[in-house]
This record gives structure tokens, sequence and C-alpha cells, in this order.
């Protein structure tokens, strides 16, 4: 990993605003299929009427912690590597890794947004991915734990019975097979990035060499290397970056149960709480940019058992508000301000800098 910064690290702002574009229309595909599910358009609409507004303030506070946990744990994971950045501009990198991870299909943006971030304010780029790669460690780290532990404390009891119209599945088995399928897949993410060799040389005898395995095996190079560091140095910086995930990702769970309360819906808290892990489960690996299209669908049959089918477009609608689109909002304008402040720096340069860089 390099340790020079890099200026010329640098983000497309229209990429930016094409990645809003696809989220917003595949938001409205995914309304629309709901619309014409629920067959009640006019219903639907009046819905909005019964959410009370004063539990907006609740709802837009989780989004904020969500945005002040994801710098807390940033700001963490970079002491061991001698990044010093304020924690209030680790808070502000954290608001755009979120906006652009919702704008990129299964958050590939996020990476790409933080790394920017980092070298922006300073950091050097091999120290940044180094940073970036551990955030993704305890970020796959914390989410299994998460659904192995609610599992294990009888989460999965609490919302048995539930059947959701999708399949006519029960809602308890579902969550025990999210719960083991995304641990699976951190399990095997952490074992090649702890340990490559193997994985390589069986990817290249089964596969090849081509660019996608070795885009791959790069990668999975990289996040070897980032543990590496971690391990002589940054232990307990992981381990503590791993505990503060319950800010970020436990305002995420919770801000369904929020937006519920303010149709004046008093269901069990863990009931709400543990079908929303369930449902980020299931959007985490979506294709669509923040699961969008899929949400739409995918959250009303799930919380249905809650409400009446009038409520379920309002429901949806808020919840992919409060949880997505102010973050969308804060972090891209974030993002667009630096891009913007960074484009007339780079105008205003002479000309002999700019081709140094």
């Amino acid at each position: 990993m390099t340790e020079e910064t890099s200026p010329g690290l640098r983000l497309p702002a229209g990429a930016i605003r094409a990645g809003f574009a696809a989220f917003a229309v595949a938001s409205l595909a995914g309304l629309v299929i709901l619309f014409l599910i629920t067959h009640d358009i006019a219903g639907s609409l009046d819905g909005f009427r019964q959410f009370r507004p004063i539990w907006a303030l609740p709802a837009l506070g989780l989004a904020a912690v969500d945005w002040f946990g994801g710098g807390l744990r940033l700001w963490i994971l970079t002491r061991p590597l001698g990044i010093r950045i304020g924690y209030r501009k680790c808070v502000q990198t954290s608001a755009s890794t979120a906006a652009l991870a919702y704008l990129t299909p299964s958050g590939t943006g996020g990476g790409p947004a933080q790394l920017y971030g980092l070298v922006r304010h300073g950091a050097s780029l091999g120290r940044s991915v180094a940073a970036n790669f551990a955030s993704v460690t305890v970020n796959l780290l914390f989410l299994s734990l998460a659904g192995f532990g609610a599992w294990f404390f009888g989460a999965a009891d609490s919302i048995e019975g539930i059947r959701l119209p999708v399949a006519n599945v029960d809602a308890a088995t579902l969550f025990k097979w999210c719960a083991i399928g995304f641990g699976t897949i951190a399990a095997i993410v952490l074992g090649i990035a702890l340990s490559p060799r193997l994985p390589r040389q069986i990817a290249v005898r089964f596969f090849g060499k081509g660019p996608r395995v070795r885009k791959a095996l790069r990668f999975f190079q990289e996040l070897h290397g980032a543990i590496r560091i971690y391990g002589a140095r940054g232990k307990g910086a992981l381990l503590l970056a791993t505990i503060v995930n319950i800010l970020p990702f436990g305002a995420r769970f919770v801000m369904g149960w929020a937006v519920l309360r303010g149709f004046g819906i008093d269901a069990g808290f863990w009931n709400v709480v543990t079908l929303h892990v369930m449902l980020h489960f299931l959007l985490y690996f979506m294709p669509t940019p923040g699961g969008s299209g899929v949400a739409e669908v995918l959250a009303p049959a799930i919380m249905s058992s809650f409400m009446p089918a009038s409520l379920l477009v309002a429901y949806t609608v808020l919840w992919r508000f409060f949880l997505s689109y102010v973050t969308i909002v804060v972090g891209g304008a974030i993002l667009i301000r630096w891009l913007e402040a960074d484009g007339q720096k780079l105008l205003s340069d002479p000309p002999d800098e700019r081709e140094r860089e």
C-alpha cells in the first residue's frame, strides 16, 4: 500500500446524480408495484394523513445517529494508522459514504466515497485503503454477530406465527435462514481475508485467471494486508469499532419501529426490530441501488401483519424517506460541495502544478 497522499483521487459529480436518478426510478417502480398489489390508490394516499408529525423527530434523530455512529467507527479505525482527522470530518465522511452506498448497486460506491473523504482530509491513500477494508471487516463481523445473537437470544421466537405473503413463508424460518446465509457469507469473506493463499489457488484452478478473478483476488489480498496492519497495532480498535456499530446499524433497525409508532401502531418493539434486521440482510446484496425497488416490495410484505393494507404504501414511503433519502440528501450535498470545491481548486492551480498531479 502506498503511503503517499493522492490529491488526484476524485469522484465524478455526474455519477452521483445518475445514481440518485437510478435510485429514484427503481424506488418509484417498486411503489407502482405496491399500488398494483394493494388495489387502493385513494386509500393508500389517505394513509399519509394518519402519520403524526411529532414522530418525524425521532426518525430524523435515528438518521443522525447513523451518521454520527458511522463517524465514530471511522474515527476509531483511523487512530491506529496515525491518521489524525477530526471527529466532525469523520461524521461528514460517514454521511457521504452512506449516501453513495445507497446510490450504487450493492453499496459498492461506499468504499470510494470513504476513500475520497479520507484522502481529501489529508490521509495517505495507502492508510485510507487500510481503514476502508477495516470498515468492511467490522461491518460484516457485526452484522453476522447481530443475526446469530438475535437468533440465539430467541428473536425468531418473538415472530413465530407471523407469515409473510411472499411465498407464504413463516417469518421466523426466513429470519433463521437469513442469519445463517449472511453469517456464512461473512465467515467465507473473513476467512479468505485472513488466509488468502489457499482460496487464491482454488479460484485460479477452477475459474482461471480472467479479469474478474484477478479483481476479486486483488480485493482479498488488500483486505488481508489491512487485517495484518490492524493485527499488529489495532486489534483493540477493530473490537471497539465492531461494538460501536450498534449505533449506525441499530438506528437503521429501529427506524421501522419509529415510523410504525408514527401511525399510532404499538407493535412489539423486538418483533419489529427483528423483522427489520432480517430485511436488511435481504437487501444487503441486492443489485439495485440501495435495494431500491426491492425494498418497496419486501418492506410492506414483512410489515403487513402489523397494519391495515391502506397504510402499507404510506409506511413504506416514510420508512424509505427517513432511512435512505434523508441520508442521500445530506451526504450527497456534502459530496457535491467537496467536488465543486476541489474542481475550483484544480482550475485555479497553475498549469505546471496540474501536470505534476
